[in-house]
């Protein structure tokens, strides 16, 4: 009789800190778009250099969908292939459906200049050539939502990928070294159009072997999570320290302006691949993670371990809605002639974004919808506004939702 541990079907355990890199990483997202959407023209360089600090977001989305779901299989010997590809389907493949065919709802929009700032012209909506553009928006990722496009293409190599770094167990150091230097060279062979049916930019970001680094690196660190959390805690202020070097570093390349292999492989603001944006990806990933132990910390209120955790919960709704809200709220300020000087434009933006995504997210995962629009379970309206001892009860739980949900 075979005493190999059973197929997996997770993990109910929740890993709080991790959990709570989500809303400072969505948070990170819209500040990307808000840069680009709500950036006076005359900021030119100043929007290139604060998307420079802002793009570690898709790394860091990237990084911690490995981890959390690495962890959830660590101990188990096999994946049961069926749940796992109906899990999967649900968290990722259901959402990104769903906001695709809202998305291309959305862009069928015209802008007019009174309230709504938007009509319809319905016989152009199912016409051949716009359903052509539905079919090119679900295989090629609408603008922000390559991400989960990413994350699906992920999810069908994370099987063998984890076989892999098992069976070369005591080689995870050499493993991380041939993943940074794929990394470097793929961004390179992409860059240089050694790799032709790849275009820079478009397909390069869409393309799943453009981030080895933290994919692989997300696998391998869930397999050592307790060693490598001790190592982030207690190495807190070097990390700090050489992210902010590393970020100074990113910005001065970011200015000098030059064309050619310097433009192309080493400029961060040219090219978020740019070699030198890995030492700052990396560093501002674990930043976020140590913001994310603060904020569950035991010392914290209760209020402030709430407000992590449902920001947490309602997290993946706010990106996946995001670009509904940035375009509308551009409208408005066209409308008014609403204009600030850099960066409170963003910083507004931001704040109006998050907040709006916010309450989107909490409104519809209690309803029937809530799994196909907002990626969560369906919660009842009686936690919309919880009270203490409700409060006390969602923070001692398990559950997880979307790409990084844990539970089967």
């Amino acid at each position: 009789m075979s005493t190999s541990p059973p197929a997996s079907t997770g993990t109910r355990k929740r890993l709080d800190h991790i959990d709570a890199m989500r809303p400072i990483k969505q948070a990170a997202v819209i500040s990307t778009h808000a840069l680009i959407f709500f950036s006076p023209v005359g900021a030119g360089i100043l929007t290139i250099d604060g998307l420079v600090l802002t793009h570690f977001s898709r790394e860091a989305f990237l990084f911690v969908s490995a981890c959390m779901l690495a962890f959830s299989v660590r101990d188990s010997a096999q994946i049961d292939w069926k749940k796992y590809s109906k899990r999967r389907f649900m968290s990722v493949g259901l959402p990104y459906l769903t906001w695709t065919l809202i998305y291309f709802m959305f862009i069928q929009l015209i802008a007019v200049k009174s309230f709504p700032y938007y009509t319809i012209n319905w016989s152009s909506t199912f016409t051949l050539s716009s359903l052509h553009h539905l079919w090119s928006l679900t295989w090629q990722g609408y603008y922000h939502l390559y991400y989960l496009l990413v994350i699906l293409e992920f999810y069908v190599l994370f099987p063998f990928l984890l076989m892999l770094v098992r069976r070369w167990n005591h080689r995870h150091v050499m493993i991380m070294v041939i993943a940074l230097a794929w990394q470097v060279l793929f961004s390179i062979a992409v860059s240089r159009h050694w790799v032709g049916f790849i275009r820079p930019g478009f397909w390069q970001t869409r393309f799943v072997l453009s981030y080895p680094l933290y994919l692989v690196g997300g696998i391998v660190v869930a397999l050592h999570l307790d060693d490598v959390h001790k190592w982030i805690v207690t190495h807190a202020w070097f990390i700090r320290i050489t992210t902010v070097l590393s970020a100074l570093v990113a910005i001065l390349l970011n200015n000098v302006h030059a064309g050619g292999i310097y433009g192309q492989l080493i400029r961060p603001g040219g090219n978020p691949f740019a070699i030198f944006a890995i030492p700052y990806t990396v560093g501002a990933i674990l930043c976020v993670y140590l913001l994310g132990v603060f904020l569950v910390s035991p010392a914290r209120s209760i209020r402030t371990r709430a407000a992590t955790k449902s920001g947490s919960d309602n997290s993946y709704g706010i990106y996946l809605s995001q670009m509904i809200w940035i375009p509308i709220l551009l409208r408005i300020f066209q409308h008014y002639n609403i204009t600030w000087p850099f960066p409170i434009g963003p910083i507004v933006a931001v704040i109006i974004v998050y907040s709006v995504g916010f309450l989107f997210s909490a409104v519809f995962a209690r309803t029937p919808l809530a799994r196909a629009v907002t990626g969560r379970s369906r919660v009842p309206w009686s936690t919309f506004f919880p009270r203490r001892r409700a409060i006390q009860t969602s923070l001692d739980t398990d559950a997880a939702d979307g790409p990084l949900d844990l539970v089967e």
